[in-house]
């Protein structure tokens, strides 16, 4: 059965477009090849799905569309295409000569009022605010979804190989700014200078078999899968008063998203019901754009990330208590620094005509015993601002079909603190409702 608020949903396309950003990506311009970094080539090949809810009133579909004419020139990528380069012998991103580029754009409306579906909570109904399952190979899709009392939703989503989270958030900020008919005066920042391998290059650290899966025959890689339908989205409201409790209980020695997330790593440990002698793994990504020297600019936009790896046995995990557990997670997160990005760099360089295949690629749709903790809190989301006066109410990640994933999103209610968007088998989710808040 649905949930009440997606009960009366009824979603009607009236319109779908391609739009471009009326200079880089348009036929008449050459094809211009850009390869992919590894940073690139590490990323999900998936598009991240995202919504946004505004109360009424808002801007016009028109404006939107104009808006987003404008940011496109500033952020070219995203009009673009995915491809292989014969020159590079490797993906790459086609710029210019359409043929598959532009924006898709989807214009419907929604029979009921925003209020009925507010907040928005975790459901596969909630897919239809989207652009339809192979509409179209667009690296940006969006739908704008007009309620009956003029209230919008904007679901949109944007392959990960060409941006990051944090170049994302960099771009919805400056969209909202276009549609309000303000300057981008940040413009996005795509040089790569930074992006040298050493000579030689060298790695430091192990990177087959981790980051990326070796393709040889003889290298078997063992996935879990189940029906989909037995996986289940949930949403944890975590208040600020209740996150000051928690990390009282470390004597506020570690960060809001190392106390949460350890103590979130324990109870869904419990939810999985692991055995002692099993051993659990955290997929942690760490923005390299504070942590190479020089620093690379906070307005670069495409991939800059890798993931720490925080992992311990199960009994270990448990019997240590939340100090423990946050302990492991900082540890691995501070490894993360300039040498390790260093050693990714001068691998892509080593390895980087050969099929490099990121682990998330060979994932099943069940992680367990891992887990991917993704911190969202700083990607701006909660500043979009398109005017109008309808202020942002709700945003969420698309519903999500692979079990083991968790967002952490800012909340946007009185009470602040952390929503934190939970991927899980749905008996292994009850479970962990149940202890989700306990601070035994």
């Amino acid at each position: 059965m649905l949930p009440k608020i997606l009960q009366n949903m009824e979603v009607q396309v009236q319109r779908s477009t391609i739009i471009s950003d009326g200079g880089t990506n348009t036929p008449a311009v050459p094809v211009t090849e850009v390869p992919l970094t590894v940073f690139d080539r590490f990323a999900s090949n998936i598009h991240i799905a995202v919504l946004f809810a505004f109360a009424s009133p808002t801007p016009a579909n028109d404006a939107l569309v104009d808006g987003l004419r404008n940011t496109f020139k500033h952020f070219p990528t995203l009009t673009a295409r995915l491809g292989y380069s014969l020159t590079h012998r490797r993906p790459c991103i086609l710029m210019g000569g359409g043929g598959g580029g532009g924006a898709q754009v989807v214009e419907a409306t929604v029979s009921s009022e925003l209020c009925d579906h507010l907040p928005l909570k975790p459901s596969p109904e909630l897919q239809r605010l989207h652009p339809s399952p192979g509409a179209g190979a667009q690296l940006f899709q969006v739908q704008f979804n007009r309620f009956k009392c003029g209230g919008l939703i904007i679901g949109f989503s944007v392959h990960h190989r060409v941006a990051d989270g944090h170049s994302m958030g960099a771009f919805l900020t400056a969209w909202a700014k276009a549609v309000r008919g303000a300057p981008i005066d940040r413009p996005p920042v795509y040089d790569l200078s930074w992006l040298k391998p050493r000579r030689p290059p060298r790695c430091e650290f192990q990177h087959w078999g981790q980051d990326f899966i070796p393709t040889t025959p003889h290298h078997n890689v063992l996935t879990k899968n189940v029906d989909p339908s037995k996986i289940t989205n949930i949403l944890l409201k975590y208040p600020s008063d209740y996150l000051k409790k928690l990390k009282a209980k470390v004597d506020n020695k570690f960060t809001t998203f190392e106390t949460l997330s350890a103590d979130l790593w324990r109870k869904i440990t419990i939810a999985r019901r692991l055995q002692d002698y099993e051993h659990t793994t955290v997929r942690v990504p760490v923005n390299g754009r504070a942590r190479l020297k020089p620093l690379v600019s906070d307005d670069f936009f495409g991939n800059l990330v890798v993931n720490a790896y925080p992992k311990g046995n199960v009994k270990v995990l448990i019997d240590g208590g939340l100090v423990k557990a946050a302990s492991i997670i900082h540890e691995a997160i501070a490894e993360i620094d300039k040498g390790y990005f260093q050693s990714f760099i001068d691998f892509g360089e080593l390895h980087g005509e050969e099929e490099l295949v990121p682990a998330y690629d060979v994932d099943g749709n069940v992680l367990s015993p891992t887990l991917e903790m993704d911190s969202w809190v700083r990607f701006r989301f909660q500043e979009m601002d398109l005017g109008g006066g309808g202020e942002l109410r709700s945003f969420l990640p698309t519903w999500v079909p692979f079990e083991g994933l968790m967002m952490f999103l800012p909340g946007l209610g009185e009470e602040g603190g952390v929503d934190v968007f939970v991927t899980l088998l749905q008996d292994h989710a009850e479970l962990l409702r149940q202890i989700s808040h306990s601070l035994d």
